[in-house]
């Protein structure tokens, strides 16, 4: 009788190929695997035209919910290269996190209309909305506040518009 523990699920990030997400998430999808692709509308211009489109917020990347053990299984999808690694090691990304992300892209931005005592560079944590318990750095000062939150393990940042009341700055 095997007693070993089953490994719990985690989100990990994947690497793709270039422009293999949309594809990438649909395989996962398929497979009854929990995955999350964060879009983003811009407009894209053409000569003849303009267009709204949805791209990835972080190209090349889409996060899955899986158990070590199914990692190899989840590569055989020719879309993904391979988990984010140090150390050889895959890296888990927080659960908080992912909600994080979750929100901020379904969530309008905020219209604000506030002059803010912040420094740029500072530290600060949302104390409430949708992202609260999210600590960022300030990065410009835009008649609103913009705070990036970082990803550490993807090594790449986001922002977002926050209005200054919600935000709590904290020791650097």
């Amino acid at each position: 009788m095997n007693t070993k523990p089953k490994a719990k699920d985690g989100w990990y990030a994947v690497y793709t190929y270039p422009k293999a997400e949309k594809q990438a998430y649909s395989k996962l999808q398929a497979l009854g695997t929990e995955s999350f692709l964060p879009l983003q509308t811009v407009v894209r211009q053409w000569s003849d035209r303009k267009r709204l489109i949805e791209v990835p917020l972080f190209p090349n990347y889409i996060f899955v919910k899986t158990t070590p053990e199914r990692r190899f299984e989840l590569l055989q999808i020719r879309e993904l290269v391979r988990f984010i690694s140090f150390d050889g090691r895959p890296v888990a990304i927080p659960e908080q996190q992912i909600t994080a992300i979750r929100q901020i892209v379904t969530q309008p931005r905020e219209i604000v209309k506030e002059v803010f005592d912040y420094q740029m560079s500072q530290k600060v944590r949302v104390s409430a909305g949708h992202l609260q318990g999210v600590e960022g750095y300030v990065v410009r000062k835009n008649g609103a506040e913009r705070l990036v939150i970082q990803i550490e393990a993807l090594r790449q940042s986001f922002s977002v518009d926050l209005a200054a009341s919600s935000l709590v700055s904290l020791a650097s």
